[in-house]
């Protein structure tokens, strides 16, 4: 559509089409007018009674809404503890040995079907067994201790620095009691660990 269509359309639509203009002393005259016609007000009285029904309306919704919080109210809050996890027996996992392996790059899907245990952790011991005090529970049983049995050679199967370090956090996978490796286990700030985590589980 072009301007010129447009201002066909506008014209057949205009209702004073079919009058003749205005001469334009008369235009001037009315253009005056309107300038300089002062504001009409109100009287008080009829501003005020103008705005009652306003008022009204206005208090009215005020009470409704207050009635409606008087009854729908939720109760008293009730204080929630924290709930600490279960203090079971640790579990106890193995390193994956070292080797050469050629590893896939890490998948949501398989870490969902071969993980039987994950979790996030904090190393708070590291010796022949690394303990980790479990902050999260992904998949199997809640404990709040996990110790890894260290194989030779295994500490380059966890991603990141590769060693596990006091106060340092890991997310960890195993598959019947063996650590998951090729980018299944590693420091919890390794980029993409968490995010293929929460996918997963």
């Amino acid at each position: 559509m072009t301007d010129d269509d447009l201002r066909t359309r506008l014209r057949r639509t205009d209702p004073a089409a079919s009058l003749a203009p205005l001469p334009p002393g008369q235009v001037s005259r009315l253009l005056e007018e309107t300038m300089t016609a002062g504001v009409a007000t109100l009287p008080a009285r009829r501003r005020l009674l103008l705005l009652l029904p306003v008022l009204a309306a206005a208090a009215a919704v005020l009470l409704l809404a207050g009635a409606g919080w008087l009854i729908f109210r939720p109760s008293d809050p009730v204080a929630i503890l924290p709930q600490a996890l279960p203090s079971a027996a640790p579990v106890r996992l193995t390193a994956a040995p070292g080797g050469n392996a050629k590893c896939r790059e890490p998948q949501a899907a398989m870490l969902a079907a071969n993980a039987d245990y994950a979790f996030a952790g904090t190393v708070t011991t590291v010796g022949d067994l690394v303990t980790l005090r479990v902050s999260k529970v992904y998949r199997g049983p809640a404990t709040t201790t996990v110790q890894v049995e260290k194989q030779p050679g295994s500490s380059e199967t966890v991603m990141g620095s590769g060693t596990f370090e006091v106060g340092k956090g890991y997310l960890i996978a195993a598959n019947e009691g063996t650590l998951l490796v090729c980018g299944y286990s590693g420091e919890a700030d390794t980029p993409g660990l968490l995010s293929l985590y929460e996918q997963a589980f």
